[in-house]
């Protein structure tokens, strides 16, 4: 075996060490890393998650030990309540209510607090970016439970005062939560796509005005561009539900041309509506018979498409109809894909910006 060479002649600090070669190139790394795990020793799926509950628990309790917070949430209440009185003062006024039918404003609040927690939700997850992806999710599922609490009590207060079923509170409280969830998602997502706070916050309200007004305006837009002619037929042997809807037919005779609307190319575009996506969830909690229950089951009607209002369209009977797709899946699909491009996005810019000279 070759001797170690003696440098104990040569001056300098380290002339009595043997040589030896500098790991890492030379660069310098005093970033946190994560142990590495021999085999058999690494961390089991329930060990990540209940330490991502661990650090998304102490990011959350940062929010909730604050008063900005309770402030923001209970200025979000007061708005949605105030805004869906206003609504409904107005809707009256035009006669498109009866004042029977008092509940119109349980209604109109809970969709405005649909869209007041997915507002909130990408503000606190745009300020709460720094941690994992899990960490962010779970840190604003937490904020979400806690803003969804008040306001599922206030909503059943003003069911109950209006008459309005009281199940669509739970249902508003379950949106809520998922809402501000993925919308914490996207926050995050946004903000770490730039070094800069000014170009991360643009992309955050255009995500936000998109996915919270845009596209239902969108879709009111494309609505007239879907209408077009087709064939009908004469539906025998019709059964209905206990709101009248047609639920099974059989169809007989010649087709005889009608105008019909293929909604369901565009109803997606409006499934991911904070709002619309709450009615449509909450249609699965009112009774069919409800004087609100088609208003809550429009956008499911739609995305069906015109076969639903039109029995034996192109001489088909309710046999060969594919089966509906609920439209809340669709929207909360549009919305985390949202989430996921975002998310994608932002780690690839990360990564440029490390990696770059």
């Amino acid at each position: 075996m070759d001797a170690i060479p003696d440098r104990s002649g040569q001056p300098g600090a380290g002339g009595h060490e043997p040589e030896y070669e500098v790991i890492g190139g030379g660069f310098v790394d005093d970033q946190p890393r994560v142990t590495s795990f021999s085999r058999g020793s690494e961390p089991t799926p329930a060990a990540v998650v209940t330490t991502a509950l661990e650090l998304a628990w102490q990011d959350a309790r940062n929010s909730l030990s604050s008063w900005w917070f309770w402030l923001g949430c209970s200025s979000a209440l007061g708005l949605a309540w105030g805004m869906a009185a206003a609504m409904f003062a107005w809707m009256q006024s035009l006669g498109w209510f009866d004042s029977a039918v008092s509940s119109a404003m349980y209604v109109f609040m809970a969709g405005f607090l649909a869209l007041a927690a997915a507002v909130a939700g990408i503000v606190w997850g745009f300020r709460h970016a720094q941690s994992s992806i899990l960490v962010r999710f779970l840190a604003a599922t937490i904020r979400g439970v806690a803003f969804a609490v008040p306001s599922c009590v206030v909503l059943l207060m003003v069911g109950l005062s209006t008459g309005g079923p009281p199940a669509l509170a739970g249902a508003a409280a379950v949106v809520i939560v998922l809402e501000v969830g993925l919308f914490g998602l996207m926050g995050g997502g946004a903000r770490a796509c730039f070094a800069s706070t000014l170009p991360a916050g643009v992309l955050a309200a255009v995500v936000t005005m998109f996915l919270c007004f845009g596209n239902g305006a969108f879709t009111l837009l494309l609505l007239p561009g879907t209408t077009e002619t087709g064939g009908a037929s004469v539906p025998v042997n019709v059964e209905r539900d206990d709101a009248g809807r047609i639920t099974a037919y059989e169809c007989v005779g010649t087709l005889h041309a009608v105008e019909v609307a293929h909604t369901e190319r565009v109803a997606w575009l409006a499934a991911s509506n904070p709002a619309l996506l709450l009615g449509s969830v909450g249609a699965e909690f009112v009774p069919p018979d409800h004087d609100l229950g088609w208003v809550l089951a429009g956008l499911q009607f739609a995305s069906d498409g015109p076969s639903r209002e039109v029995p034996c369209l192109g001489g088909e009977s309710s046999d060969g109809l594919a089966p509906p797709v609920p439209v809340a899946l669709t929207g909360f699909a549009v919305q985390a894909g949202f989430a996921a491009v975002l998310t994608a996005s932002a780690r690839w810019r990360t990564a440029r910006r490390v990696g770059a000279p």
